[in-house]
């Protein structure tokens, strides 16, 4: 249907749609809850301060390896 239309904009997509919105190049729009946004933000956060987290230890440890 949205194929038919002039201009497609995908509305709160699911995984198949979006999919298919962004082969064709459609707009997508997503107006959720911020539930979806915290399920990939969250995990995200966590893993970045992980890494930045042992890079900092890392570099503790080896200044106070040399004095």
């Amino acid at each position: 249907m949205l194929s038919l239309v002039g201009h497609a904009v995908a509305v709160n997509p699911d995984a198949a749609l979006l999919r298919e919105a962004r082969r064709r190049n459609w707009e997508v729009r997503d107006f959720r809850t911020g539930r979806k946004a915290a399920k990939v933000a969250v995990p995200a956060a966590l893993g970045a301060g992980v890494v930045i987290g042992a890079v900092l230890a890392t570099a503790a440890i080896r200044r106070r390896g040399r004095d």
